[in-house]
């Protein structure tokens, strides 16, 4: 049996999925939520994890994690909202919110081949449809994917700038170190045009404030997404979603170098990240013609100067607290999608 913080029982539903920390299900009475509960051998690896588990569930309560989308309100994430706990009062796991019919970011980023795009889908004829025809990489879509950009950009925000309930800034650093398009769902909502991103696994956070530092004692990376200074603190994060806006416009890796470079030690994504091999930074000219006339990269000259100029902070700055933050983003990408004079259908070269 499991209880709640209040020591009400909690009826587990169908399990959602299972990986190396733990199984999440849904909540037998509440269809919105589901119950993360961590395995045993976990739970002693991560001996931060219940310390964070209670911080969360304390900062869930007096934070504003919410956002809305047209006359709903959806929360940026898998904060926990209860505490769970076993027979003998020992927390392992906790309750959150969940996202019904929402796909994983990933399955989007890579919707560039009309064989291969949104292939989990194709036995469901209404879904495989709603998820091609809105984010399949194409003129008709180029669009929705700058909606989501900028969605992703107001849901980090919420985690990077945290503030109370009643507007006031809360004085704590977050970060996460393993921010990849699997640990995203994205969902229509109501068959509008809301674009709801919503992050998972929020349970493997750093919190860091004046007093100290709480956070994973084994961080997951992952190499696409790794930032070249390692794992320190929230700017790690900025390029780790730097990279996914830039995959999600330009459908490539912006460290993506074919034909190779004048260097000629390295051939890895790793090797081309440290030595700022980014298409359009200060190593340009070290690249080959086939990544210079790639016209993935090419397009990036379509897009406005401001936008330009924070890819360029974003992948190839000397500093990482000089790569871009959300309110930047938010505030590039809301004009770019409020300017009328932009015919987004005319916009990207595809091939």
């Amino acid at each position: 049996m499991y209880y709640d913080s209040k020591g009400i029982s909690i009826k587990l539903g169908n399990s959602i999925g299972r990986g190396s920390a733990g199984e999440v299900f849904f909540h037998a009475n509440d269809k919105s939520k589901a119950i993360k509960l961590f395995h045993s051998e976990y739970l002693q690896k991560e001996i931060t994890l219940v310390s964070r588990i209670e911080k969360f569930y304390k900062l869930e309560k007096i934070a504003d994690f919410n956002i809305k989308y047209g006359s709903i309100s959806r929360s940026v994430g898998t904060w926990p909202n209860d505490i769970v706990k076993n027979r003998n009062g020992t927390i392992v796991g906790y309750i959150m919110n969940t996202v019904n019919n929402g796909i994983d970011l990933s399955q989007i980023i890579f919707a560039y081949d009309p064989k291969k795009a949104f292939y989990k889908y194709k036995k469901d004829a209404s879904k495989y449809q709603l998820w091609m025809n809105t984010f399949f990489y194409s003129s008709e879509n180029i669009r929705n994917r700058f909606i989501l950009s900028y969605s992703l950009a107001n849901s980090f925000d919420k985690i990077y700038n945290i503030r109370s309930k009643h507007g006031a800034p809360i004085q704590l650093d977050i970060c996460n170190f393993d921010i990849k398009p699997l640990n995203i769902l994205v969902s229509i909502e109501n068959n509008t045009n809301n674009i709801v991103p919503f992050i998972l696994d929020l349970d493997n956070l750093t919190l860091r404030n004046n007093t100290g530092k709480l956070g994973p004692t084994h961080p997951q990376y992952t190499p696409d997404y790794m930032a070249p200074e390692g794992p320190v603190d929230k700017y790690y994060d900025y390029y780790s979603i730097a990279v996914i806006f830039y995959q999600l416009i330009f459908s490539t890796h912006p460290f993506t170098v074919t034909g190779g470079t004048r260097f000629t030690d390295g051939i890895t994504t790793e090797f081309y990240v440290k030595n700022k091999c980014f298409a359009w930074g200060r190593n340009r000219k070290f690249l080959h013609g086939e990544t210079l006339n790639d016209f993935r990269h090419n397009n990036f000259k379509q897009i406005p100067a401001g936008l330009q100029k924070l890819f360029i902070r974003a992948f190839d700055s000397d500093f990482p607290s000089h790569r871009p933050t959300m309110i930047e983003w938010k505030k590039e990408f809301e004009g770019f999608l409020l300017d009328k004079n932009i015919k987004f259908n005319k916009l990207f070269t595809f091939k």
